[in-house]
């Protein structure tokens, strides 16, 4: 269902709605066009380039004058993306490869708030990352969440979900088994 919605598949049935109008996104770069950003578990940075230029990954022509990449126009935006989330400690101009795992999950937030989302899908995201990291994910999501956006939180971890959800629906076999609110999960 969230890689339907994120534009990575495409349904075979069935129907989405966004802000209540249709939505079926063909791609992922159709989904972020309609505010849709996801963060998989999976690693999402790419080898051999630097932290800023996995945040601006396909945004490149943002930092494009007379046909030349202004590089140290984009550190400056990916230093302040990560400032924005509270990762100011991720170092834009670093090659990705000798950044840990869990900033590099970090980077990948980064790069979905950067396109400011209406929906977060944080799939299995927090699993491997420690407390600082997802942190640095639960203060977006109360941010989004005060601002009246969305997250799509998916998690195995009930202490968690507890934790930082409003609601929780259950899927089994993509069927809904349930839906609790935050009080019916105590």
């Amino acid at each position: 269902l969230s890689s339907i919605v994120a534009g990575m598949q495409t349904m075979d049935s069935g129907g989405l709605s966004l802000n209540g109008a249709p939505y079926a996104p063909e791609s992922t770069i159709e989904a972020v066009k309609a505010g849709v950003q996801m963060i998989l578990q999976e690693q999402g940075t790419i080898d051999g380039i630097s932290v800023a230029a996995n945040i601006f990954l396909g945004e490149e022509h943002l930092f494009v004058k007379n046909g030349i990449l202004q590089v140290p126009k984009m550190i400056k935006a990916a230093r302040e993306a990560l400032t924005a989330i509270g990762a100011d400690h991720i170092d834009p101009k670093a090659n990705v490869d000798d950044v840990s795992f869990e900033d590099r999950k970090v980077i990948e937030i980064a790069r979905a708030m950067y396109t400011d989302p209406i929906l977060l899908i944080v799939d299995e995201t927090t699993t491997a990352l420690p407390r600082m990291q997802r942190e640095i994910l639960y203060s977006i999501m109360q941010k989004m969440r005060e601002e009246g956006r969305c997250v799509l939180f998916i998690s195995h971890d009930i202490e968690e979900i507890l934790e930082v959800c409003d609601r929780v629906t259950i899927l089994r076999d993509g069927s809904v088994t349930g839906v609790l609110a935050k009080e019916e999960m105590q």
